[in-house]
């Protein structure tokens, strides 16, 4: 037996006993992670990397994911309770039914953990999975491994059983073979090729997935938005974890005069306050061929230096760049803002809709027209006069559109798709007009009570009302006639 097998089996008997716990019990073994984390969080926090420090793994990554443990505890209790629905609502003439809906546990569920946030993406997800009554395997990403194992010795110590949650190796191949072993659910937070070629493994077996892959954000800026808030905001999101955020803002709409002020304000934020970040080199070229492009296309450099040869990147900003340039389509997790000019609202939303990706968006201006104009915009998840920072509040449902995803993660829908409904049709009574051929088979008959339940106006529906009652003596009739 294999590494994958032992684990994979050793989930499914951890899950069978862990789903027959009380609810309560469940969620409230959630609730202590919390509690372990926060008294444990330097065992997280200080596993290092490259281009986030201590204090931004601490507020990006491990205080969302004791928030999201806690949210999970509280809201669980609502989210995973039968709900029986109101009879008021139903079809009288089946006769008293009461409907109940479940929300069961998936079983298995894997969990395929991207290298940018390696804590708090795969560990929410874990989180959510355990508190629906599944077990969890997180396949981390290539060099995140240790951080997980802490994480996972984290939960032992709040109470979750051995084998609910294991750590599986970094290889694609470990998750490649637990799929065709038979998990019950797949979670992937990665790029859309990969997530391309996760489908295709999962076709055989129908497996269904929640894919959150890359984005290429856009921020529209309203005419009366406070541009030195907007330039603070595309500095912060630019710098963060090193540019590798898929909800960073890559594209700003604005007009022309809008642009001219958000380059000088920008660059001088980048320049009194200098930071390079290390890129890996295949990222890296990606960027150099696409900013290369974009130049020769037409586009200007603000600042920022993509020279071949460099890895370690400054922020790079772009303007008179067009929508249908390659850089302002580019899925790349790296410290990079194209600038796009438009006259207004409804071009820039036009022109947002030619990339292919709707991860999340940013809009900054007066609340109301912001409010108003987030209905229009196409993407998961959209944030109001700020970026990215709302996203970590444990109520955000997160989740992507066209070539960034399908399905939700964190938040209270992420806690429901951790389920599967099962419905239960309880019979009540012992009237059975489907089983009586005298309504079953009379086409009149059924034909009347269609329009009694629905016609429009109250004329019709008592017109029909006498045409019924007349059918059903004449049925009535028949029936002691024969």
């Amino acid at each position: 037996m294999s590494e994958i097998e032992e684990a994979l089996d050793a989930a499914k008997q951890a899950q069978r006993a862990w789903a027959t716990q009380p609810l309560r019990s469940r969620l409230n073994a959630v609730k202590r992670i919390a509690g372990c984390i926060a008294d444990n969080y330097h065992t997280l926090a200080d596993c290092e990397r490259a281009n986030a420090s201590r204090a931004e793994i601490i507020a990006a990554e491990v205080l969302p994911l004791a928030d999201a443990c806690r949210y999970a505890a509280k809201v669980g209790r609502r989210i995973f309770a039968p709900h029986r629905e109101s009879p008021r609502l139903g079809a009288w003439w089946l006769g008293r039914v009461a409907v109940t809906e479940l929300a069961e546990p998936w079983g298995v569920v894997l969990i395929l953990g991207p290298s940018n946030y390696p804590i708090l993406l795969p560990a929410v997800q874990a989180v959510q999975a355990i508190a629906a009554g599944n077990a969890a395997l997180v396949k981390p990403a290539p060099g995140c491994e240790l951080v997980m194992h802490r994480f996972v010795q984290l939960l032992h110590t709040a109470g979750i059983p051995a084998g609910l949650i294991q750590v599986l190796p970094t290889d694609i191949d470990s998750a490649r073979e637990a799929i065709q072993l038979g998990v019950d659910k797949v979670l992937l937070t990665g790029s859309s090729d990969t997530g391309r070629n996760l489908l295709k493994l999962l076709a055989d077996t129908l497996t269904p997935a929640t894919l959150e892959l890359g984005g290429c954000d856009a921020l529209f800026v309203l005419s009366q938005a406070e541009l030195s808030r907007v330039a603070d905001a595309i500095a912060y999101a630019t710098q963060l974890n090193g540019g590798a955020t898929c909800i960073a803002p890559r594209r700003v709409f604005a007009t022309p005069e809008q642009h001219a002020v958000l380059a000088k304000e920008i660059s001088a934020r980048f320049t009194r306050q200098p930071r390079s970040f290390l890129i890996a080199p295949p990222i890296a070229l990606q960027v150099q061929n696409a900013v290369q492009q974009a130049i020769d296309d037409g586009a200007s450099l603000v600042c920022g230096d993509p020279r071949a040869e460099a890895v370690q990147f400054e922020p790079i900003v772009l303007r008179d760049v067009t929508p249908r340039m390659a850089v302002a389509q580019l899925e790349v997790m790296a410290p990079l803002v194209s600038l796009i000019s438009v006259n207004d609202i409804s071009a820039a939303i036009a022109a947002d809709s030619q990339c292919p990706y709707s991860l999340g968006a940013s809009i900054f201006g007066p609340r109301s027209f912001a409010e108003h104009w987030a209905k229009e915009i196409e993407a998961g998840c959209i944030v109001i006069n700020d970026v990215i920072a709302p996203t970590a509040d444990p109520r955000v449902s997160f989740g992507g559109r066209g070539l960034s995803g399908w399905g939700s993660t964190r938040g209270s829908e992420g806690l429901r798709q951790m389920t599967r409904t099962k419905t239960v049709c309880l019979r009540r009574g012992r009237w059975l007009p489907h089983q009586d051929p005298r309504y079953s088979t009379n086409p009149d008959l059924l034909g009347y009570l269609l329009q009694v339940l629905h016609s429009q106006g109250l004329s019709k529906r008592f017109s029909a009302v006498r045409s019924l009652l007349s059918a059903w003596r004449r049925s009535l009739q028949k029936s002691r006639d024969a």
